[in-house]
C-alpha cells in the first residue's frame, strides 16, 4: 500500500525558493507540520548551488547576499564565522558555500523552533488534486500527501530544449543542464566545446572547464556575442529620478539612455543607474502593456542582463556572435553550421555542446509533470507571456476562471512575467518572508 502522508503546509522544492518559505514559516509563528519534498538529499542547493567548482561565484557581493531581508549582513557574518575571516562586503564568495549558508540557516531555524514539526520527503511530486480542506500531491514513488496548503517552490528547469535546431546522431554528446559536474569534466586534453550562449551560465562553464588539468578549447555562441560586464563597486552617492515615462517602453529606454549618458558625462559608474531600478523594476513592469513585454523579452532582455549583472572570465576562449543553424554527426565529432551575425557562415567542429542559452520552458506545454497537471487540470494557468503562472499579489496561483487559490502558492521563478525581477536572492527572500507572514496568519 503506497505511502500518505498529511501535513498543514507541504512545500514542493528544496531549494532556495523553498527552503526560505521553510524558514521564514518556523521564524514567524507558524505550528503546524511541515514538509518539504525535495528529491536531492539536501536542501537549498537547487541549480544555482550544486556546483562543486570553487571557480563558480554568486554574482553578487556577499553583503547583498543575506538570505534574511531584516538582517542584511546575515550571510557576510556566517562567511567570515565559517569560512572566509577576511570577507569583505565587496567579496564574491563561491556558489557552494551559500548553499551550505542556507543549509545551516534552516537547521538552526528547526532548532530553534518550537510547537512546529518538520520533514523532508525525498521524491518528486508529479501530480496534483483537490483535496477535502486542502490539496493532495501525488509523488513519483507512489506515496501521496494531503495538505492544507501547498507552496510550489518549483525555481527552474534542470534543462531547457534549444528549439530551431537539427541535431543527427547527437544524443551523447549534447549535454544541458551545466550545473550538474559529468558535463562540465574534460573527458580528454585538446576537447572542442561549443557553450550555446554567453551569459552567466557560459561563463560559469567555461571557468569550470578551464579550470582543470587537462586543456580544452571552448567557444561561446549567442546572437549578440554579448559577455557579462564586470562589476564596478565605485557608485554614486545619489541617483537621479528615474522612470517618469511609465507603460510605454520606447519612452522608457529613452529615458535610461539619457540618464546613463548624463552619468557618464559625470564620470559616474553607469551601474548604479541600472541598480537603482531594482526597488521599482516590478512596479514598472506591471505598468507595461503585454505587448510591451514581449517586445522586451524578444530585443532588450540580453543586453539588460549583459550589463545588469557583472562576472569576469578568465583564460582564452573564443565568443561568436551568431545563430546556431545544424548540427550533424560526422566521425566521432560534430559539425556545427552557424550563421554569423555579420552575415555568412561558419563551420566549426567540436566534440561537445552544452546548452548555457538560459529557461526557454512554457508553462502552456511544459514538460514538467507537476507543471502539467496544474495546466490539464485547470487549477492553475499560463501568464500571458507562457513564461509563469498567473498570480495573485500574495502569490496565490489563479485557476482557469482567474479565481484564486486558498491552497496553493508559488514565489520566484514559477512568478516570472507577472513579475520582472524574481528569480534572484533578494527579491526570493523578501517574497518568501511576504507569504510566510500570509500564510502563518491564515
Amino acid at each position: 500500500m503506497a505511502e500518505a502522508h498529511c501535513c498543514s503546509i507541504a512545500i514542493v522544492g528544496g531549494g532556495c525558493s523553498g527552503l526560505l518559505v521553510a524558514v521564514q514559516l518556523l521564524r514567524n509563528g507558524f505550528r503546524g507540520s511541515l514538509a518539504v519534498i525535495e528529491p536531492r538529499e539536501r536542501l537549498g542547493n537547487g541549480l544555482a548551488y550544486s556546483t562543486s567548482f570553487d571557480g563558480h561565484l554568486l554574482n553578487v557581493p556577499a553583503g547583498k547576499m543575506s538570505a534574511l531581508p531584516r538582517e542584511p549582513l546575515h550571510f557576510l557574518e556566517w562567511l567570515r564565522a565559517r569560512h572566509w575571516p577576511d570577507a569583505a562586503p565587496d567579496s564574491f564568495a563561491p556558489r557552494k558555500l551559500y548553499g551550505l549558508y542556507l543549509q545551516d540557516l534552516l537547521l538552526q531555524t528547526i532548532r530553534a523552533g518550537a510547537g512546529s514539526s518538520f520533514l523532508h520527503i525525498r521524491a518528486e511530486a508529479i501530480g496534483v488534486g483537490a483535496d477535502p480542506g486542502g490539496v493532495r500531491l501525488s509523488l513519483n514513488g507512489g506515496a501521496t500527501v494531503h495538505a492544507e496548503r501547498a507552496v510550489l517552490a518549483l525555481g527552474n528547469p534542470a534543462s531547457s530544449p534549444c528549439p530551431g535546431v537539427t541535431r543527427h546522431g547527437l544524443e551523447d554528446r549534447w549535454h544541458l543542464s551545466p550545473w550538474f559536474g559529468d558535463a562540465l569534466r574534460v573527458r580528454f586534453a585538446g576537447e572542442r566545446v561549443l557553450l550555446l550562449g554567453t551569459g552567466l551560465s557560459a561563463v560559469d562553464s567555461a571557468l569550470a572547464l578551464q579550470s582543470q588539468e587537462m586543456p580544452c578549447a571552448v567557444h561561446m555562441l549567442s546572437r549578440r556575442g554579448l559577455l557579462p560586464q564586470v562589476h564596478n563597486l565605485a557608485v554614486p552617492v545619489s541617483v537621479p529620478p528615474l522612470l517618469r515615462n511609465r507603460g510605454n517602453l520606447r519612452l522608457l529606454l529613452r529615458e535610461l539612455r539619457t540618464h546613463i549618458e548624463d552619468a557618464r558625462q559625470a564620470d559616474r559608474c553607469w551601474r548604479a543607474i541600472v541598480d537603482a531600478l531594482r526597488p521599482v523594476s516590478n512596479e514598472v513592469w506591471q505598468q507595461l502593456r503585454v505587448a510591451d513585454r514581449k517586445r522586451f523579452i524578444r530585443h532588450l532582455k540580453p543586453y539588460w542582463e549583459s550589463h545588469r549583472d557583472g562576472y569576469r572570465a578568465s583564460g582564452s576562449l573564443q565568443v561568436i556572435a551568431g545563430r546556431l543553424q545544424a548540427v550533424h554527426s560526422h566521425e566521432g565529432t560534430s559539425q556545427v553550421r552557424l550563421g554569423l551575425k555579420r552575415g555568412g557562415e561558419q563551420l566549426l567542429e567540436v566534440d561537445r555542446i552544452i546548452s548555457c542559452t538560459g529557461i526557454q520552458e512554457n508553462y502552456s506545454n511544459s514538460p514538467r509533470p507537476l507543471i502539467r497537471a496544474l495546466v490539464e487540470s485547470g487549477l492553475a494557468c499560463a501568464n500571458d507571456l507562457g513564461i509563469g503562472f498567473r498570480t495573485d499579489p500574495h502569490g496565490a496561483i489563479l485557476d482557469t476562471a482567474l479565481t484564486p487559490s486558498s491552497v496553493l502558492f508559488t514565489l520566484g521563478p514559477p512568478r516570472r512575467g507577472e513579475l520582472f525581477e524574481t528569480t534572484a536572492v533578494p527579491e526570493i527572500r523578501a517574497q518568501a518572508e511576504a507569504l510566510a507572514i500570509y500564510l502563518a496568519a491564515q
